[in-house]
């Protein structure tokens, strides 16, 4: 993240086309089984567990956004990915998520702190309070005992 240039407009809109694109868990998973290699749609299927219409309709979304290329094979469409960096961008985006959940859960626990610091007790802090006066000796024992001093 050093010194990169500005970015233009129509970079921005590309770039909005990939994370849009990548807005879906299946469609990740999909670019982390083409990552392994190529797949054709039913192995795609088998793989996820999800219908064939559902899968083809990820597929057509994630080649709409440049992320993967179909090459017709016989009968069968192989499914690749047009970059293999796309996987680093999700790798990356798991990264910002879990430093922003990091991030968020200290801020909680630092709201707490402070708003428990703010005159109001905190969790495991004790009161000081007098004793209890109906259980008070009638004769105060003192610090002597009753027993006699010494004969020297």
């Amino acid at each position: 993240m050093g010194k990169e240039k500005p970015v233009a407009m129509g970079e921005i809109e590309y770039a909005n086309n990939v994370i849009s694109a990548l807005d879906s868990p299946l469609r990740m998973s999909i670019l982390l089984l083409l990552h392994e290699r190529d797949h054709v749609v039913h192995e795609l299927v088998d793989a996820l567990q999800k219908s064939q219409p559902l899968i083809s309709q990820h597929l057509r979304v994630l080649k709409n956004s440049g992320l993967v290329q179909s090459t017709r094979s016989g009968r069968e469409v192989v499914y690749s990915l047009t970059v293999a960096e796309t996987i680093d961008l999700i790798h990356e985006a798991e990264k910002v998520g879990k430093a922003a959940r990091f991030n968020d859960e200290l801020a909680r626990r630092r709201e707490a702190k402070e708003r428990n610091s703010d005159g109001g007790a905190t969790i495991g802090a004790a009161a000081i309070v007098g004793i209890p006066t109906d259980t008070l000796p009638d004769v105060d024992p003192g610090l002597a005992p009753q027993t006699p001093a010494p004969n020297r």
